[in-house]
């Protein structure tokens, strides 16, 4: 599952930006706050790996780049990148999201989380992005009884 071309351009810069902003470190002096540079570095981790796994599914045959929502996507993605994958990438990404959205009573994303999520983040994309990563469904071949209806209808 090979990403576009620009598609990796942009994932690639999208972990570089993480990475400046975790760079920084959480006593650095600047306009952003260390919460701030860790919230940051969540988004563009959240937004690298929603692209990654765009083009883990656009470059599939069922065309499934083409669905909006982001869990629908996670769902399919079983199929294509086996479940233990999957799985990680919904519940980092179920993360990401979490850390992403501001709560007035809430403290944000530690940099040491973030930094963890980074590493995870980029594992993923190496992971998705390997062609020998694919699952591929069975071949229905002919002669052979399709699925029932309950099982086709999933």
């Amino acid at each position: 599952m090979p990403a576009t071309h620009t598609n990796a351009d942009t994932i690639i810069a999208l972990l570089a930006t993480a990475d400046a902003l975790l760079t920084e470190g959480p006593d650095a002096d600047g306009p952003l706050t260390p919460a701030g540079r860790a919230r940051g570095a969540a988004y563009a981790l959240r937004i690298a790996l929603e692209a990654t796994v765009d083009a883990a599914l656009t470059e599939e045959e069922a065309g499934l780049g083409g669905l909006r929502s982001m869990r629908a996507k996670l769902l399919c993605l079983h199929h294509y990148a086996g479940p233990a994958r999957a799985r990680r990438a919904h519940a980092l990404w179920n993360r990401l999201s979490a850390a992403c959205k501001y709560h007035h009573d809430e403290l944000g994303p530690s940099y040491a989380q973030v930094h963890t999520w980074r590493a995870t983040v980029g594992a993923l994309v190496t992971e998705l992005a390997a062609p020998e990563g694919t699952v591929r469904f069975p071949q229905q071949k002919s002669g052979e009884r399709p699925l029932p209806e309950e099982a086709s209808a999933c």
